[in-house]
């Protein structure tokens, strides 16, 4: 499986699922199957092709990279470069050849239309991605680069596989054909949300590039390592704390430009949010919605802003839009709260991370969900195998 730190995004499009469904959605037992079997077909066949496809692409690249054993790509050596994508390339359209059988063995699921736009949808966003990053990157290694339109381009397009997530969830359990300004803006506020963490993510991953000297960072990349995507964003990281470690500083935990792309995509994402929240529980009129729109972006701004009382923020940001929404008799106002208080939740905990922590449970969640297992898997294993699978859950040191 490609990408094991980002299995996480693997949640959005039941999460979208749920949401609808709480906030009035009618279903049945085959439309939670035919949603389950969409899920998996995502997130086991379609989405790991797709991401073999741009290992494949970055193969030489990622050889190259400080990080490459801890990253999740295609293996090396480069020296066998011809094998591993073979490999890798047969086993991708396997993948995809098993999403059409799955089409085929259940028609009763009606899984064709589905599943062949889920694929489409896919592929389409990476052929602009992987056209955009092969014209805005190997050709700098300036720290940090210009800002190129290809790179900016690039930023509002890895946005869009969130989106797909996203709105397959809801076009599963609500008919979004008839409900047109629910399915835009929560492509609206999806997209965005996928701008921000990206580039969050992105901008925490461009520290490996860097060391500490007295006080600030030394940056070195070269053009063949085509990061330029990560490395145009470090503009906007805050001043390096002195004594700490890159890969154990979490920067976004600081407050940052307002006019960084991860915070001006979340400030979209909360406005959208918000009007999702009352499009899903109802049909309201366009004032309501631009009112929504506005109070969304006013309290996603002022998260954003405060780093030291952003929970704090979080809630006084519910509680003003729960005073809106009951002001105005907006029928089910707590599932209508919940998508921007989940896109809340969701930039709290991404802003907290450092490139250590990228992909990594916390420590106490961790220690909750493995706690019950661990006698058994000690009786199983035995003690040294079972040290040595907890040291590599607590990810990279």
């Amino acid at each position: 499986m490609p990408r094991p730190k980002d299995a996480v995004k693997a949640l959005l499009m039941p999460f979208a699922f749920v949401l609808a469904v709480a906030a009035g959605a009618h279903v049945t037992g085959q439309t939670v199957l035919r949603a389950l079997v969409v899920w998996g077909a995502l997130e086991l066949l379609i989405y790991p092709a797709r991401y073999q496809w741009n290992d494949i692409r970055g193969f030489v690249a990622d050889q190259q990279h400080p990080a490459e054993r801890d990253r999740g790509r295609l293996p090396g050596p480069i020296e066998r470069a011809r094998a591993r994508v073979g490999a890798s390339g047969a086993v991708a359209v396997s993948r995809l050849g098993l999403t059409a059988a799955l089409a085929l063995a259940l028609p009763s699921l009606h899984l064709a239309g589905m599943l062949a736009g889920v694929t489409a949808a896919v592929f389409g966003a990476a052929l602009a991605y992987e056209a955009l990053r092969t014209r805005g990157t190997g050709r700098s290694r300036t720290v940090p680069p210009p800002v190129r339109p290809a790179v900016v381009a690039l930023w509002i397009v890895v946005g869009a596989g969130y989106a797909v997530r996203g709105t397959t969830g809801l076009a599963l359990a609500v008919d979004l054909g008839r409900r047109p300004a629910l399915a835009v803006s929560a492509a609206v506020a999806l997209w965005a949300f996928g701008i921000a963490f990206v580039t969050s993510r992105w901008v925490l991953e461009s520290l490996a590039f860097a060391r500490p000297d007295h006080g600030r960072l030394i940056w070195t990349v070269r053009t063949e390592q085509a990061r330029e995507h990560l490395l145009t964003l470090v503009r906007w990281l805050p001043s390096h704390p002195a004594g700490a470690a890159p890969a154990d500083w979490a920067p976004l935990r600081r407050r940052t430009s307002p006019a960084a792309p991860w915070n001006v995509a979340a400030v979209a994402a909360g406005a959208a949010a918000a009007v999702t929240g009352l499009l899903l529980t109802a049909h309201v009129p366009a004032g309501r919605a631009v009112a929504a729109a506005v109070l969304g972006a006013v309290t996603t701004s002022v998260v954003v802003l405060l780093p030291r009382g952003r929970p704090a923020a979080v809630l006084a940001g519910s509680a003003a839009h729960l005073a809106l929404l009951f002001l105005t008799a907006q029928p089910r106002p707590l599932p209508a709260l919940l998508p921007w208080l989940s896109l809340m939740a969701a930039y709290l905990t991404f802003s907290s991370r450092c490139p250590n922590t990228i992909g990594v449970l916390p420590a106490r969640v961790r220690s909750l969900a493995l706690a019950p297992l661990v006698p058994l898997a000690r009786a199983v294993v035995g003690q040294a195998t079972w040290e040595a699978v907890r040291r590599s859950a607590d990810g990279p040191r």
